[in-house]
């Protein structure tokens, strides 16, 4: 198997690596790969030291490069989703469902009854705040 086959076939590999090891790493080495078997192609003398020298830098620049903005293309609707979530509860009213006791009680949102937490004195019945949640608990405060 010719050397050029060999870093193309590593280029296609790590690629493919990507989408199983996640974190947009091994994608960068691939490309690397698959461009020092184009520059082999292209330059057949070229010696083994001088291939790994262009797989290294090219490798290393490539992911400094393009890691950052494809991470924030890529996975950036993640964030965004939560911050839409975030919205959906924050500052909007409730109801007691219960008395709280210890700081955890439940209460009524959108039809739903719902784990909250609390550092005020809630009884049932009693209109509450949603400043925050974290998962599916509710933090709130009295109005």
């Amino acid at each position: 198997m010719s050397p050029v086959t060999i870093w193309l076939l590593c280029g296609v590999l790590g690629i493919g690596l990507e989408l199983i090891v996640p974190g947009l790493i091994v994608i960068f080495f691939g490309c690397g790969a698959v461009l020092t078997g184009l520059c082999l192609w292209l330059f057949p003398a070229m010696a083994i030291e001088l291939q790994l020298i262009i797989f290294a830098v090219v490798s290393v620049i490539l992911l400094f490069a393009f890691r950052k903005m494809l991470k924030k293309k890529f996975f950036q609707k993640a964030t965004t989703d939560k911050d839409e979530l975030a919205d959906e509860y924050v500052g909007k009213q409730a109801v007691a469902l219960t008395e709280f006791e210890n700081g955890r009680g439940k209460v009524e949102f959108k039809g739903t009854g719902w784990e909250a937490t609390s550092s005020d004195e809630i009884h049932k019945g009693d209109l509450v705040l949603i400043v925050s949640h974290e998962s599916i608990t509710l933090q709130i405060q009295k109005l």
